[in-house]
């Protein structure tokens, strides 16, 4: 490998280090050479979500995803056309970027999804029905772990194509089980993401969720979409023994990772407004060295 395109991605390796919480387990339990792609694509979309997240005006958040989705084509470009992009007219991290995506095949148009996912965060703040609120996960959950799939499944001679399904149910899982967890924060960000038909079904009014004490119809409304996300997640596992036995870990982690972050919620009774369900370091290690064994024996 080139020595410009090994230090780009190390630089996408210490910036996931940095910012991901359950995501750099999973990554832990890969190859080298799928680790370091799949940190090139936690980078991107790391920076897609640093826009929409920043204190800049609604102007300048879409014209840095433009900019982002302009960076994107760029080194898609260079994957196509040039077999391995050249260090020079790329930045670090599109080009690490490109270099995954002539490696693995990586579909752009999935990391597409993900900066048009973004955007709704940028003018949509409620969410009437759970096919509106689908589309949404798809885009900012399920299109990642997509543009994932192809390094994953590498090697296994196997066509990618029939396992997007599995892929992209595990994405929508694990987002749905981060909307349940973080209700609280994004009431501070003037967002609902439970689906508004939900919480009719259940007689919850937004301004019971602003009181933030948890009643029987807002625990009930809890449960549901808890058992909701399990039940996507435990069809996400599906993927797991389709893939090489080297990349079973990484979905399967995920996976329980996220499942375990629900128990936690379940057993503080669903109280997600006294403080964000997390599971230590030490549980996190725990767990991943219990999955990887498992998905061995798979």
């Amino acid at each position: 490998m080139d020595r410009e395109v090994a230090a780009a991605y190390r630089d996408c390796a210490r910036l996931t280090r940095r910012e991901a919480k359950n995501f750099v387990f999973a990554i832990a339990t890969l190859p080298r050479l799928k680790r370091w792609a799949v940190e090139a694509v936690y980078a991107f979309c790391r920076e897609a979500d640093d826009i929409a997240d920043g204190t800049g005006s609604l102007e300048e958040k879409r014209a840095g995803l433009a900019a982002l989705a302009g960076r994107l084509d760029i080194a898609a470009r260079h994957a196509a056309v040039e077999g391995r992009p050249k260090a020079g007219s790329l930045r670090s991290a599109d080009l690490a970027l490109a270099d995954a995506i002539a490696r693995y095949g990586i579909d752009p148009q999935d990391l597409r999804e993900v900066v048009e996912g973004v955007k709704m965060d940028l003018s949509i703040r409620r969410y009437d029905t759970f096919s509106e609120l689908a589309l949404y996960c798809h885009r900012v959950a399920s299109a990642v772990g997509l543009s994932v799939l192809p390094i994953l499944a590498s090697s296994h001679g196997g066509p990618v194509a029939a396992l997007r399904g599995h892929g992209t149910a595990l994405g929508l899982g694990m987002q749905l089980a981060n909307i349940v967890r973080d209700v609280a924060e994004d009431l501070d960000r003037d967002r609902i993401y439970l689906p508004i038909e939900d919480l009719e079904r259940f007689g919850v009014t937004e301004e019971a969720l602003r009181r933030r004490r948890v009643t029987g119809p807002i625990r009930e409304l809890l449960a549901f979409e808890a058992g909701r996300a399990r039940r996507i997640l435990r069809d996400g596992e599906r993927l797991v023994p389709h893939l090489p036995r080297r990349a079973r870990s990484f979905p399967l982690l995920l996976s329980r990772l996220y499942s375990a972050v629900l128990d936690r919620i379940e057993a503080c009774d669903y109280d997600v407004f006294s403080g964000r369900a997390t599971l230590s370091t030490f549980e996190k290690l725990a767990l991943t060295l219990r999955t990887v064994f498992a998905a061995f024996l798979r």
